[in-house]
């Protein structure tokens, strides 16, 4: 089954009603909601999100499960400093998710500032291994990385290391497209970037696709994201990302800039589900 929907709007007065609203008019089967604004960590109570009117009205088309919660930007729970204030609120943004019986948080696994690369990684294991042991049933899903700045997870090696160490099974990988293009990785050369996957034995850890076009060229190490066909990853690649086999039931979001007319997720959807 293709699993298909896009990052929607999460705030008042609706919330959680009014995102999966958006989704369903958009013919998503699947959503990726911020709990607050991704550049801060205020948070609305639980009380505000409107479950009760989703699990009422709208649960039967897209599940809790299939609802995807971005973790914010500003969080680095790989800085050997500061991974004090990432681990508590992604405890707690875990502990929202329960409450709507969500499953998966993607997060940018961070950066390393003014450490080595290894510490950072070093770091990142051992915060991700503390907040699973602090939460229940929600799964970390690592991104895929551009390669920008003082960035880690940018390649699946990297990843690979991390969640090899994580004690947990409740762990994966978000393949975003723009990324691993932007990081090198060539998608348009596509049973080759399928054998990466398959040869570093990482398949079994991606959970969570965002599917994005990029502004940039191959190995770039920019991270802007363009909307399908506008970017320089050829479309039809993209299209066969949605029905490839490989990733039946895996939630692919698109995450695409507005345009003029506002977002356009509904067109790059029926665009995408069209064979």
């Amino acid at each position: 089954m293709i699993k298909i929907g896009s990052h929607v709007s999460f705030k008042k007065p609706d919330y959680l009603y009014g995102a999966i609203k958006e989704s369903i008019k958009n013919n998503a089967n699947c959503a990726m909601i911020y709990l607050g604004a991704p550049q801060t960590t205020l948070r609305t109570q639980v009380t505000n999100y409107k479950l009760f009117e989703y699990l009422r009205d709208q649960q039967e088309i897209i599940k809790p499960e299939d609802i995807i919660v971005h973790a914010p930007y500003i969080t680095n729970p790989a800085n050997p400093e500061k991974y004090d204030f990432a681990n508590d609120f992604l405890i707690k943004e875990i502990e929202r998710m329960n409450y709507i019986g969500a499953k998966y948080l993607v997060l940018h696994p961070g950066s390393y500032t003014k450490f080595s690369k290894q510490e950072a990684l070093n770091q990142l294991i051992n915060s991700v291994n503390y907040i699973l042991k602090n939460t229940k049933d929600v799964e970390i899903i690592l991104e895929t990385m551009s390669g920008k700045g003082t960035e880690i997870g940018v390649t699946f090696d990297e990843l690979k290391y991390v969640l090899e160490n994580v004690k947990s099974d409740r762990k994966g990988i978000c393949i975003d497209t723009c990324h691993v293009w932007d990081a090198g990785y060539n998608l348009e050369k596509y049973d080759e970037f399928i054998n990466i996957l398959k040869e570093k034995d990482v398949l079994k850890y991606v959970k969570v696709i965002h599917l994005n076009d990029s502004k940039n060229p191959l190995n770039s190490h920019k991270d802007r994201h363009a909307n399908i066909g506008q970017g320089y990853i050829n479309k039809e690649i993209l299209k066969k990302i949605v029905h490839d086999p490989l990733f039946d039931n895996i939630p692919i979001i698109l995450e695409t800039p507005w345009t003029e007319e506002g977002p356009i997720y509904d067109k790059e959807i029926e665009y995408l589900l069209k064979k």
